[in-house]
């Protein structure tokens, strides 16, 4: 018998029992998954062995599948009570993050900070720039370079949201963004000063502009906010009479009014407005409350 006839038979051979597995396998008679079949068909002699091995092991061992099954439930109940211990002693840990930065224990700092850069710096910015100012210089360091990352990926979102609003200067969504956008970025106190006051100008004309577009309150107080901290009193006026006309008797009309003559140092149209906030009864909710809290205070003296 030559050696190509022999490896015919073996070649056939093996096809025969590979169907024989298939068909197990498919009936249910072999207690294997179906994808063990690649292991018989591309190993020769060893994959059906091992197949009908691990047959005949399920087989012989249905019986102590319950008992496998009990014990894992044990070993996972006895994980679950050794965990509380493990997490009250961990929150015994937990300090403020703020107040950790005051903490004579450089390790304790410099976790704190990782564990800041690792979630979300974002979140964090007041944290970031107190911890700038800590004695620790590897603590600063880490600082300085999540504000700087934080910078470049405002200045990037920056860049896309005025390609945006330079091909579609007059769509209404793309504006609103720009200006949301522009309130969240100014919020940050990333900017330069010089550049800083670039984008407050460019704020304010983004709101006007929407204002113009359609008025509404959101787009007033936004207004106020931002002229406020330019000290922009001759336009900040203005939008007080637009807010006047439209929502007299809302409570956000009142705080930037009083707040602007507090700014503005007038006394006697302060004394007035106080007063006209009592007899006219304006409802003000606990937020408005607590920001008008020290001229109300005055006014009952």
């Amino acid at each position: 018998m030559t050696k190509t006839a022999i490896g015919i038979t073996a070649l056939v051979i093996h096809l025969i029992i590979c169907i024989l597995i298939w068909l197990g396998i498919r009936t249910g008679f072999l207690k294997v998954k179906m994808y063990m079949l690649s292991l018989a068909v591309f190993v020769p002699v060893w994959g059906p062995v091992c197949i009908l091995l691990i047959h005949f092991q399920l087989f012989s061992g249905t019986d102590q599948v319950k008992t496998v099954g009990v014990e894992k439930l044990r070993v996972n109940e006895e994980i679950y009570k050794n965990m509380f211990p493990a997490m009250e002693e961990n929150d015994r840990d937990v300090v403020p993050l703020e107040e950790a930065l005051l903490l004579n224990d450089p390790s304790r700092r410099r976790e704190l900070i990782m564990n800041v850069l690792n979630d979300n710096p974002g979140e964090y910015v007041e944290l970031l720039k107190q911890a700038r100012m800590n004695e620790d210089v590897e603590v600063v360091h880490y600082a300085i370079t999540a504000m700087v990352e934080l910078s470049k990926e405002y200045d990037y979102r920056l860049q896309k949201i005025e390609k945006k609003y330079t091909n579609d200067p007059d769509d209404p969504v793309i504006l609103e963004e720009y200006c949301d956008f522009l309130k969240e970025y100014l919020s940050q106190g990333f900017m330069e000063k010089q550049m800083e006051q670039i984008y407050r100008n460019q704020y304010t004309q983004l709101l006007l502009k929407q204002l113009e577009q359609r008025v509404n309150l959101h787009t007033c107080v936004c207004l106020m906010e931002n002229l406020m901290v330019q000290r922009d009193f001759f336009l900040a006026e203005k939008i007080l009479k637009i807010m006047d006309q439209n929502w007299h008797r809302g409570e956000e009309y009142w705080i930037w009014k009083i707040r602007y003559l507090a700014e503005r140092k007038m006394g006697k149209e302060l004394k007035q407005s106080l007063q006209a906030l009592k007899e006219e009864h304006i409802y003000l909710s606990s937020r408005g409350k607590e920001a008008l809290g020290f001229w109300l205070d005055g006014s009952k003296k």
